[in-house]
């Protein structure tokens, strides 16, 4: 009988134990029902894994294409109305160099102005020019007059002496052959040319004003 009660006694202890360990006491006296195997999951640190992270490689934009503004200067250029001679103001690229100079008169006047004014000096002659101290040196091509009008050449060499004299640092000029006054003298070749030798064939100064201006860059 004692042996009994020491076993049912024992029983009794064990039971109360197993009760001691599933349940938890809260804050407010109670007593819950707790479940290891979940309850033991809040204190377990929650595992990282690092994301991958994907770089846009950087976007490259073309610049656009600058255009730079070509420097240009504005020369005067003779040309010949009602057997006189005039002038246009005409830009060209700078430095207006004797040879881009002439380069410009050969084409004749531009636009509107062709009308009443024009140009004897040949298109395609291969006229070269430079200019040294002041003097411009004009050669002009073989057979250069045999396609100009007896009448017009006088007036051919009057735009050529005129519109260098007029540009930049050349007072003088001088040619590789013999070539006409406007009184039909001959110059000749080497023997320099100013300004003052074809003022005979100016427009007066009311009439060379009221010339239109042109703005034309060859």
């Amino acid at each position: 009988m004692r042996a009994r009660l020491v076993f049912l006694s024992l029983l009794v202890t064990l039971g109360t134990a197993l009760t001691v360990v599933g349940c938890s006491v809260v804050g407010d006296g109670k007593v819950n029902k707790m479940n290891p195997p979940f309850g033991l999951d809040d204190t377990v640190a929650p595992s990282t894994t690092p994301s991958s992270t994907t770089t846009a490689a950087p976007t490259t934009t073309n610049p656009g294409s600058s255009t730079t503004a070509v420097q240009t200067e504005p020369v005067r250029l003779y040309f010949i109305t009602n057997g006189q001679l005039t002038y246009v103001t005409q830009s060209i690229p700078a430095p207006a160099a004797p040879q881009l100079i002439i380069q410009a008169l050969q084409p004749g006047p531009q636009g509107d102005l062709a009308f009443a004014l024009r140009t004897a000096v040949p298109r395609k002659a291969e006229i070269k020019v430079s200019a040294t101290a002041g003097v411009a040196t004009v050669e002009l091509p073989v057979g250069f007059f045999d396609t100009i009008a007896v009448s017009d050449q006088r007036l051919v060499i009057g735009p050529i002496v005129l519109t260098l004299t007029d540009s930049r640092g050349v007072g003088q000029v001088m040619f590789n052959e013999a070539v006409p006054r406007p009184s039909g003298e001959i110059t000749q070749p080497g023997q320099l040319l100013t300004k003052v030798d074809f003022q005979s064939l100016l427009l007066d100064a009311t009439a060379a004003a009221a010339t239109t201006t042109s703005s034309v860059v060859p």
